[in-house]
């Protein structure tokens, strides 16, 4: 059975999770408020219950949708980048890098070579 403060913990991150899956470009004190938290509070849980913070989810939910628009569209990784409000092309580049261990080129072959 769990815990009543294990699943309020629990609905808080998924609540928070989902608020920056659907507002991609939102703050971590937007998602917190949206949640009815404080932003230190936010990231206590994050940090305790998943070892990473809430800017590593959101960053890690941008890589996906970035695979995505970089696997099935013609755009631009300038376009892609911007849409998904990254501050530069190059920051962009190193966070796929470090999350996905891929470049875009990279992550373009690998999708071309699943359609050939």
């Amino acid at each position: 059975m769990i815990e009543a403060s294990q699943f309020l913990t629990v609905s808080v991150i998924e609540k928070a999770t989902e608020f920056l899956r659907d507002n991609p470009e939102a703050k971590i004190s937007d998602a917190a408020r949206f949640c009815g938290v404080s932003e230190s509070g936010i990231y206590i849980l994050f940090k305790r219950h998943l070892g990473k913070t809430p800017n590593d989810i959101r960053l890690m939910l941008l890589c996906e949708r970035a695979v995505s628009l970089l696997s099935t569209t013609g755009s631009s990784v300038e376009e892609i980048s911007s849409s998904l409000g990254f501050s530069s092309t190059s920051y962009f580049r190193k966070i796929l890098k470090k999350y996905k261990n891929a470049t875009p080129l990279e992550i373009r072959r690998a999708a071309k070579s699943k359609y050939l």
